[in-house]
């Protein structure tokens, strides 16, 4: 069987359903795993307990040259390079395109053939990053790479800001990674009376819309005469200013539940006593764009209806008044009549939601997407 080895920095949370997906799933490859920061998550402990997982840092100096100037050491570079001659891999596989800028002149030295993987900021804000070096170490390190035979975009969104970057358009494939969709059901049937319950998970960030969501969201409580609440979980950067932004509100109808990992009881809980998913995505100040949010998909899987926006992939699996509700980014008078059109339409709900949990049982599940991937995995090894 040939081996693949799967290129990532670390193993923090944002990466832990699409690296999870991508590393278990695989059905004609091998998979082993190299990463440059170890992180003590459930991914990597459930990821090294059944496949080799292993690091090329020696030192601490080679830690911070490779977290903070994508860099290695001369020592850490000839290491994984002996390395991926003894393992032999017939590809490498390197999620995000910072990553690659780290890794794919390593693969290049080695003689090994790789396909990298955007995700979206890697391909919106990091470019600008130091005055335009981000482009530039995009262009020398990955693009022009001849050990980079592909690229893949989650969506065509992507792919026009891939090109915008100076990525050949022949290396460019659109392969969205897919989910587990059987992982989420939905055990009873949509509720038609009383309470109709909105969720957000993600993680709190400027390009989810968190504060665009609670303006339209308390507007909505004074405009719909239907019981509805609103539950937002995640962490990150924002929480402060997300609990201040409640707290103004003066509702007890909006509550910031905190952070929920992917995979758990408390996950699969909240999506399936959830009515409605939310989830107004927006490009940041600092030109980040989402690629494919996970979230939408899982709350899609569920069956429930999703609001969200015009924004990156998202009208790729999203289809506006069929397998959900689409609005403009930042706008809060249209999200406002979104939230109550749903909140007092249980027809629609349920019309909505079973559309979504069909669309993505039949076109996003990680399954038939995985095989996709090997297809393009084949397609890299034959160059």
């Amino acid at each position: 069987m040939p081996r693949v080895v799967h290129m990532i920095r670390n193993f923090l949370p944002p990466m832990t359903s699409f690296v999870r997906n991508q590393v278990m799933q695989h059905i004609r490859y091998e998979p082993t795993v190299i990463f440059t920061g170890k992180n003590e998550s459930p991914l990597y402990h459930e990821i090294s307990s059944k496949y080799p997982a292993w690091s090329p840092i020696g030192s601490e100096k080679g830690q911070w040259l490779c977290d903070h100037l994508l860099l290695f050491t001369a020592d850490d570079r000839k290491r994984l390079i002996n390395r991926l001659r003894e393992t032999k891999p017939a590809l490498a596989h390197i999620h995000y395109g910072v990553e690659a800028v780290l890794f794919a002149p390593v693969l290049k030295a080695a003689g090994i053939p790789a396909l990298v993987s955007f995700y979206g900021h890697d391909c919106t804000a990091f470019p600008s990053r130091g005055f335009g070096m981000g482009k530039y170490l995009l262009r020398r390190n990955v693009f022009n790479n001849p050990a980079v035979k592909i690229v893949t975009a989650m969506s065509p969104d992507m792919v026009k800001d891939l090109l915008a970057l100076g990525c050949p358009p022949g290396k460019i494939r659109v392969h969205y990674h897919g989910i587990d969709t059987s992982r989420f059901g939905r055990p009873g049937e949509h509720r038609e009376e009383g309470e109709v319950t909105f969720l957000m998970i993600s993680m709190l960030d400027p390009k989810k819309g968190h504060d665009v969501l609670i303006k339209a969201f308390s507007r909505a409580v004074a405009m719909t005469s239907v019981p509805i609440r609103l539950l937002i979980y995640g962490k990150g950067e924002l929480e402060d200013e997300i609990l201040k932004q409640i707290s103004e509100t003066g509702s007890d109808r909006i509550r910031f539940m905190g952070p929920l990992q992917f995979g758990s009881g408390e996950q699969m809980s909240a999506l399936s006593s959830a009515d409605v998913f939310v989830h107004p995505s927006r490009q940041s100040a600092s030109g980040e764009k989402e690629g494919i949010p996970g979230a939408i998909v899982e709350a899609m899987a569920s069956g429930l209806p999703v609001i969200s926006t015009l924004h990156a992939g998202i009208p790729y699996v999203i289809e506006d008044h069929k397998t959900g509700l689409l609005v403009r980014e930042n706008n809060v008078e249209e999200l406002t009549r979104a939230i109550v059109l749903l909140a007092g339409d249980s027809a629609l709900r349920k019309q909505l939601g079973k559309a979504a949990r069909q669309f993505a049982s039949e076109s996003l599940d990680l399954r038939k997407k995985e095989a996709e991937l090997e297809n393009l995995y084949d397609e890299v090894s034959r160059q």
